[in-house]
């Protein structure tokens, strides 16, 4: 199966649209039919547009459900300065006319209003690195939804908001503790960059990064065809062992290198505990 036949298969099934939130002079630059997804033009939302308000203002709500019970919600100026503005915002959404009530409730919408509610969306911001982008938000709503089961939103709005921007290299910092792990792993082993981040308003931080290919991309959205070879893990790390981070952090600062290889897993104690491989095997070196 093609790339474009499995990834219109797949939206098929979701029967959800794609939206793009970015000026239209950086638009110019980015791939607006990624695998052969069309966004239509009513959901390019140019934020320097003050018809964009409403859509902005739910895409600050879908941030607020998804981060604000985690204690890290975004203000308004965030998103436009640090994401519209220099970078876009990828996702799906569904039409106020066919969301279920469960839905109009949550963001507060009319049934009548004409608007497309949000339900999972992916930001990334350019990097002085020629195409390298940073991951600044991703979110989703699908797994929660009562009406239709999306589970699978935000990994499918992350790759194809890369490949809509046309990012080669990829970073992103997220928390040891976030579920979201479990989204950021299926692009393959994660090189970590930081694993302990004093820099971030929080320290239990992480860095990391992989080569945005076609491959990287099929393979987390699912593509039957792609898949990845992992390194065994060396060692795991559960989300509030603060000294074993601290000591891989000096092990990254001395110059050895690391990765998150695989998924997290279940531990009895914690949250979950994180896999931790070296990079040292010329297999992984590309990382």
């Amino acid at each position: 199966m093609s790339p474009d036949e499995y990834i219109q298969q797949h939206l098929t099934l979701q029967g959800l649209e794609p939206f793009l939130v970015a000026t239209s002079y950086n638009r110019v630059n980015f791939n607006l039919n990624p695998y052969g997804l069309s966004i239509k033009q009513e959901y390019l939302i140019d934020p320097t547009h003050s018809a964009s308000e409403r859509f902005c203002d739910l895409l600050l709500a879908l941030d607020s459900t998804t981060f604000g019970p985690e204690g890290m919600p975004m203000d308004k100026w965030v998103f436009y300065d640090i994401c519209y503005m220099p970078g876009a915002v990828f996702g799906f959404g569904i039409q106020a006319q066919q969301a279920p009530q469960e839905l109009l409730d949550l963001f507060k919408v009319d049934a009548q209003e004409n608007v497309l509610i949000p339900l999972s969306m992916y930001g990334a911001i350019p990097m002085t690195q020629r195409d390298a982008w940073m991951g600044h938000n991703l979110c989703s709503i699908g797994s929660k939804l009562k009406f239709r089961n999306f589970k699978g939103l935000g990994t499918l709005s992350k790759a194809l908001g890369l490949k809509v921007v046309q990012a080669k290299e990829f970073y992103g910092a997220t928390q040891w503790s976030s579920v979201a792990l479990n989204v950021h792993i299926k692009f393959g082993p994660l090189k970590l960059y930081t694993s302990y981040t004093p820099a971030h308003s929080e320290s239990h931080t992480l860095t990391y990064g992989f080569s945005c290919t076609d491959h990287a991309l099929l393979a987390a959205m699912g593509h039957p065809d792609y898949d990845f070879e992992r390194p065994a893990p060396e060692q795991w790390i559960t989300p509030n062992d603060q000294e074993a981070m601290i000591t891989l952090q000096d092990q990254i600062e001395a110059g050895e290198h690391f990765c998150i290889p695989s998924a997290p897993q279940s531990h009895p104690d914690h949250k979950h505990q994180v896999p931790i491989a070296s990079l040292a095997s010329k297999l992984f070196t590309h990382l």
